[in-house]
């Protein structure tokens, strides 16, 4: 088995300073100003959003023509942009018509923006109303844009062709998080003397951190703080024209190139084994950006294992300390409604994202939640307490104790969202249903991986291979070694005419949820492993139930119940598997002490762990694997990656408790 060493995209002797028990700032919405002559105006740093020459002017000249743009995308299979100040999205907007014109185009176009202060959706769209030339492409923007949630969102516009990732925070904390290689930098703070941190030495460092081998730079300042700082990380700067009132502006080119650790792979293949939601999410991912797929899986569809309940929630986990499990959770199912709507053919009975109610266990437990949601300040959009009577007039049911209300989760079926996963995927799938894999062999000569059956004839093979089946992955020695849990639930399935109408999910020590065509979830109790529904743990169901909702299964016996046991492999930090499979046999703690180090077996990924929040994880874990995969900035902040990535476990064996 060959071995290689997973070659990161930000410097590999640079620290992670980054902390478990890290607390997101929480984000204030720009307040939306205007100067006498009609300027957007920040309040905040006293500065205009852009010059008074013209926003979209100073946009071509000054960020695309200091950055020579369009040329220099063109003809590439991708490009990527960073900006340092989203503002009223005027230089994102400029940028994709202009990409959107030329007809020699690079293949996707990459946008990562930063904010601290970012416009709300509604103010956006007062804004954009003074570019209609933007029209179209302002909706399509106003549509998606997220929660002013802390953190990393992403958005796949034009068909998924141009890709814009939004970072809300401030620029100093994120861009050392940031996991990309950039091609150009729109440099485009407001002015130094207003807002001298966003030019500062730790800013340029991290420009030159980031630069591809070709990177330019361009701002509409040349002020003296700019020029050093730049050329102190290695640019070469120069004078341009400027734009309007302003004599010159500022374009630099990086001078001390390292090689660039990205390659798109040539061959374009890969096998996918299991098609739950972890499989047919990344299937869709990779299918989305060209790739062929062969899905293998031992039942005759999609859905029939993990991912067969009929109804589940989709909510955030949180914490006091925001900690890694809930930021991983809350930018997870944000992007979950985003990638819902992209592979909805329409109007679907299928999901609702109509908000779910958290029950506290009890009193203290709700002055905990209360404490939390105080000290977090998340939009309340996304979450705010409700007491009893609140919650009551929220789910339309009695209730034994308010809690968190989720306004931004809701439920889905797993089994419409794999076939709908399926069904975008298209032409590039080919599925083997039906189709049982008992062993895994890397080919050394052919750079492939080869799939065999109980008697050791081929299934398929491919360059690439990514286990997406559950606690499956233990058959295969290459992945062994990965520490999922034997955790077996019981659901019981009750048909919606013998309960109260109930349309939102609620949970607490366990859930109930509404009812997809005639039949709701309640659960889940522990199994003892993978047999028929019992009467016990049917019985322990209808018990969770009425401790959240009094009454609610009044009259239902346990013996008359249906239900499914499932297999829900977990890991021990309760995070997903995300990533490149470690070589267990080749790893040496004393070389291989951090992530970027530890060699991985080629061409093997995992997508595993999900638990028994799948339908939370899914998407943006599979949209994450798929930018690894595709040699692609990421889409989460680089402590969350190295929190999922399959070689924490063989890293934390090696760290030893020490006396306090």
């Amino acid at each position: 088995m060959p071995v290689y060493t997973y070659t990161p995209t930000w410097v590999p002797n640079q620290a992670n300073t980054s902390s478990d028990r890290f607390m997101s700032t929480p984000i204030q919405p720009a307040e939306l100003a205007f100067t006498e002559a009609g300027i957007p105006f920040s309040s905040a740093f006293d500065d205009i959003y852009h010059s008074d020459d013209g926003g979209v002017g100073q946009a071509r000249h000054v960020f695309m023509g200091g950055n020579d743009l369009p040329a220099r995308w063109r003809n590439k299979s991708r490009f990527v942009i960073l900006e340092t100040g989203f503002g009223l999205g005027l230089n994102f907007l400029t940028t994709w018509q202009a990409w959107r014109a030329d007809t020699a185009r690079c293949d996707t176009l990459h946008f990562i923006s930063l904010e601290k202060y970012p416009f709300s959706a509604d103010d956006l769209r007062t804004l954009h109303q003074q570019w209609p030339d933007f029209t179209d492409m302002a909706n399509e923007l106003q549509q998606q844009w997220p929660l002013l949630a802390p953190g990393t969102h992403r958005l796949h516009l034009e068909g998924g062709r141009v890709c814009l990732t939004l970072i809300f925070g401030d620029a100093l904390d994120a861009l050392p998080k940031l996991v990309a290689e950039v091609d150009a930098f729109y440099l485009d703070g407001f002015a130094p003397l207003k807002n001298p941190a966003l030019w500062s030495p730790p800013l340029f460092k991290q420009v030159a951190r980031l630069a591809a081998p070709e990177a330019t730079a361009a701002t509409y300042t040349v002020a003296a703080i700019v020029r050093e700082g730049i050329q102190s990380v290695g640019f070469r700067w120069e004078k341009r024209p400027g734009f309007g009132k302003k004599r010159n502006m500022l374009s630099a080119r990086y001078q001390n190139p390292r090689p660039s650790h990205l390659q798109i792979p040539v061959t374009q293949r890969a096998i996918v084994l299991g098609a739950g939601l972890a499989g047919t999410s990344v299937t869709e991912r990779l299918t989305a950006r060209g790739w062929h797929i062969t899905l293998i899986d031992r039942r005759s569809g999609p859905a029939q294992e993990c991912s067969g309940n009929p109804v589940g929630a989709l909510l955030p986990l949180m914490s006091l300390d925001d900690n890694r499990q809930s930021r991983l959770s809350r930018a997870s199912l944000l992007y979950a409604w985003r990638h819902l709507r992209h592979i909805s053919p329409g109007q679907v009975d299928w999901w609702q994202c109509n908000g779910v109610l958290h029950q506290a266990s009890d009193e203290t437990d709700f002055q905990h939640q209360a404490q939390v949601v105080d000290t977090l300040a998340l939009p309340a959009e996304f979450v705010h307490m409700v007491n009893r009577e609140e919650a009551k007039q929220c789910v339309g049911r009695p209730v034994t104790i308010g809690g968190w209300w989720f306004g931004q989760a809701g439920w889905a079926n797993p089994g419409s969202i794999c076939q709908a996963n399926l069904d975008k995927a298209g032409p590039l799938l080919t599925t083997r249903f039906n189709t049982e894999v008992k062993q895994i062999v890397y080919d050394d000569k052919l750079h492939e991986w080869r799939c065999l059956d109980r008697t050791g004839q081929l299934i398929a093979s491919a360059p690439m291979l990514i286990l997406a089946n559950a606690g499956y992955a233990h058959l295969f020695t290459p992945s062994q070694h990965l520490p999922l849990s034997q955790a077996w639930r019981q659901l019981t399935c009750i048909p919606a005419t013998q309960t109260p109408t109930l349309n939102h999910v609620v949970c607490g020590d366990g859930y109930i949820t509404p009812a997809w065509r005639g039949i709701r979830a309640i659960g889940a109790s522990t199994a003892s492993g993978p047999a028929q529904p019992d009467v016990a743990g049917h019985h322990a169901n209808l018990g969770l139930a009425e401790r959240l909702l009094p009454g609610f299964t009044q009259g239902l016996q346990a013996a008359l119940q249906a239900g499914r046991v499932s297999y829900r492999p977990a890991t021990p930090d309760r995070l997903p598997i995300v990533g490149p499979i470690a070589d267990a046999s080749a790893f040496n703690p004393r070389k291989h002490h951090r992530p970027q180090l530890v060699p991985r077996q080629a061409g093997l990924f995992a997508l595993l762990g999900l638990g028994a929040r799948g339908l939370t994880w899914s998407a943006l874990m599979a949209e994450l694997l798929a930018s690894q995969i595709h040699a692609e900035p990421l889409p989460l902040e680089r402590d969350l990656v190295d929190a999922v990535d399959p070689a924490r476990f063989l890293l934390r064996a090696q760290i030893k408790p020490t006396d306090d």
